[in-house]
C-alpha cells in the first residue's frame, strides 16, 4: 500500500470518528477538524496563577468602547467588595481554598444563562462531520466538472488551431 493510500485511510478514520487519540495526535488530528478551547481559558489561567482575579473579573464589567473601565463598573466592583475580600482570605489559607472558590466563580458566571446554553451530543458532532463530508463531495464534484470543462475547452482550442 502506498503512503497516499495509507494517509487517505487514516483521514477516513478521522472523518468517520473512528480514531484513537494516538491517531489524532500523530497524524495531524489537531489541525484536522476541530479543536475546541473554552471561551474562558484566559480566566482559568489567571485564576490558577492568582485565584482572587476570578472574583474580580466576575464583578468587573468592561465597556466595549474606550475607556473600558467606567465609573459604573468601579461602583459595581466596590458594591461586591465583600466577595472579593472573601476570596483573598481563602487564598491566604494555603491557596487551595481560594483556587476552588475562584474556579467555582468562573463556572457559576458561565452557567448563569442556562437557557442560552445547549448540550452537544455525539450525534450532533457526527451530524456536523456528515455535513462537512457532503460539502467536500460537492466541492470535489464541482472541481471535477470545472477541470473536465477546462479540458474540453482546451481540446476545442487545440482542434481549432490545427485546422
Amino acid at each position: 500500500m502506498s503512503e497516499s493510500d495509507n494517509r487517505n485511510q487514516l483521514e477516513r478514520r478521522i472523518d468517520d470518528m473512528n480514531w484513537t487519540l494516538f491517531d489524532r495526535l500523530l497524524y495531524g488530528g489537531l489541525g484536522h477538524g476541530y479543536f475546541c478551547l473554552p471561551t474562558n481559558l484566559i480566566r482559568i489561567i489567571a485564576t490558577v496563577i492568582f485565584p482572587p482575579i476570578a472574583t474580580i473579573l466576575k464583578y468587573l464589567k468592561l465597556s466595549p468602547a474606550f475607556p473600558f473601565i467606567t465609573l459604573e463598573a468601579l461602583v459595581y466592583l466596590f458594591q461586591n467588595i465583600d466577595d472579593i475580600i472573601y476570596s483573598f482570605v481563602l487564598t491566604a489559607l494555603f491557596y487551595i481554598p481560594g483556587l476552588i472558590y475562584g474556579l467555582t466563580n468562573i463556572k457559576c458566571a458561565e452557567t448563569s444563562n442556562e437557557e442560552e446554553m445547549r448540550d452537544v451530543t455525539t450525534a450532533d458532532i457526527k451530524q456536523h462531520f456528515e455535513d462537512i463530508k457532503k460539502m467536500r463531495n460537492i466541492r470535489a464534484k464541482s472541481s471535477n466538472n470545472r477541470s473536465a470543462n477546462n479540458k474540453s475547452a482546451n481540446n476545442k482550442s487545440a482542434n481549432n488551431k490545427t485546422k
